[in-house]
């Protein structure tokens, strides 16, 4: 394969890596931001484990809706915390829908810029250590692949300079 092949191809792999990663860094600056919002009391409205099955498996994942008044306006939310998302282990998001559910009320955070944007839950979570670390992950296995393609393509300096022969 070229140079302007492997090039192209690999670049791909580095788009798809920072992408995850990016994703995973910007889920944390806004979950982390949101420990700063105001907060009103709100109600869920209703509160389900889901399931969704397809070739590779089953993933579960709470959806929620819930209620809360900000300056007299009644708002509706659906996000547990920035980052959230399905996974294969229903315990977790069981306990999550369970948590809600037996709730009388629960406190939401809102964004004061934007009062429709809310969240129940800040800070780190599972969803995001999962894309932090398989950004990561990715990333230095993709620079690790560029770097022994790199390698192989190089004359063998360390032999050749000690290699000794005669004529």
């Amino acid at each position: 394969m070229s140079t302007l092949g492997f090039t192209l191809f690999i670049s791909l792999f580095f788009v798809v890596g920072f992408g995850i990663l990016g994703c995973g860094i910007r889920s944390l600056i806004l979950s982390n931001t949101a420990k700063t919002w105001p907060t009103a009391e709100g109600r869920v409205e209703t509160c389900k484990v889901t399931e969704a099955s397809d070739s590779d498996g089953t993933t579960y994942k709470v959806d929620v809706q819930y209620s809360y008044t900000v300056a007299g306006t009644r708002h509706t939310g659906d996000r547990i915390a920035f980052g959230y998302s399905g996974s294969s282990g229903r315990t977790a998001h069981q306990e999550i829908a369970d948590r809600l559910s037996g709730a009388k009320t629960v406190l939401v955070r809102y964004d004061p810029a934007l009062p429709s944007r809310a969240v129940l839950s800040y800070g780190l979570n599972r969803s995001t250590i999962f894309l932090l670390v398989f950004g990561a992950t990715w990333l230095l296995f993709v620079t690790g692949f560029t770097a022994l393609w790199m390698t192989s393509s190089l004359s063998d300096t360390g032999i050749l300079s000690t290699l000794v022969t005669t004529r």
